[in-house]
């Protein structure tokens, strides 16, 4: 499996091409570009969630529960005291900690929390939290869960091509083939079919996707984006 620093640096290059993107086109704010690209990396360590004797890991997920934290205190800033804003970036980051800990308890690592499904999962959760808590328009919401659904297959897929071994004159293919990218696991049936009905429960939660749909099919971001993929200059030649 690819280690940490590949993770966090593949999940960093493909976030940033990403974010690029949504700049070019013009579909998002610069605060949501930003939130994108932090997810997108987040996203990219989340598989391994589940591995309690990563540090990197813990630390990651650490400063995950910190900013999560202050992005819940600066959404809400304006409504409540500075006891309660305290009171408010506490819990949510004892929350976030404690899912932590009992994800490490109660499964094993490279286990269902490393398959397709539980990205999916990841990412609606994140979408629906940012429609219905942090109040972000449909579009906004299923970007930033979009985000993390990518950082978090980008993961998998690395795992998945880290087992084939390359080097040599045959190709041979390392006993963790097969247990990174997959969408569930054979022998833990019920585990994996209440994976997918948590899934379309989140589904049925979450804000239309139209919206989305709408704003990334629109022939003018199309036309956007074509026109800054080259410099002005150029594209009169």
């Amino acid at each position: 499996m690819a280690d940490f620093n590949t993770h966090v640096v593949v999940a960093a290059a493909a976030s940033g091409l990403a974010t690029t993107l949504l700049v070019i086109s013009g579909i998002a704010s610069p605060g949501i570009v930003v939130t994108c690209f932090i997810l997108g990396v987040a996203g990219g360590l989340l598989p391994d969630i589940d591995s309690p004797t990563s540090v990197p890991i813990r630390i990651a997920f650490a400063l995950v529960s910190v900013i999560t934290g202050f992005a819940i205190v600066f959404t809400f800033g304006h409504q409540y005291s500075l006891l309660e804003l305290i009171l408010l970036w506490i819990g949510s980051f004892v929350l976030i900690r404690g899912l932590f800990g009992l994800i490490n308890r109660f499964s094993v690592h490279r286990g269902l929390i490393h398959s397709i499904p539980a990205g999916v999962i990841f990412g609606l959760l994140t979408t629906v939290f940012m429609f219905y808590g942090l109040k972000l328009s449909a579009v906004e919401a299923w970007l930033c869960g979009l985000f993390l659904i990518m950082g978090f297959l980008v993961h998998l897929l690395l795992d998945e091509l880290y087992s084939v071994n390359l080097y040599g004159k045959h190709l041979r293919f390392k006993r963790s083939f097969g247990t990174a990218f997959k969408a569930g696991k054979l022998n833990r049936p019920y585990s994996t079919v209440a994976l997918y009905l948590i899934v379309i429960g989140l589904l049925v939660l979450s804000p239309s996707p139209k919206p989305l749909a709408d704003t990334v099919f629109n022939g003018d971001v199309y036309r956007q984006i074509q026109q800054r993929l080259i410099p002005y200059q150029m594209s009169g030649l």
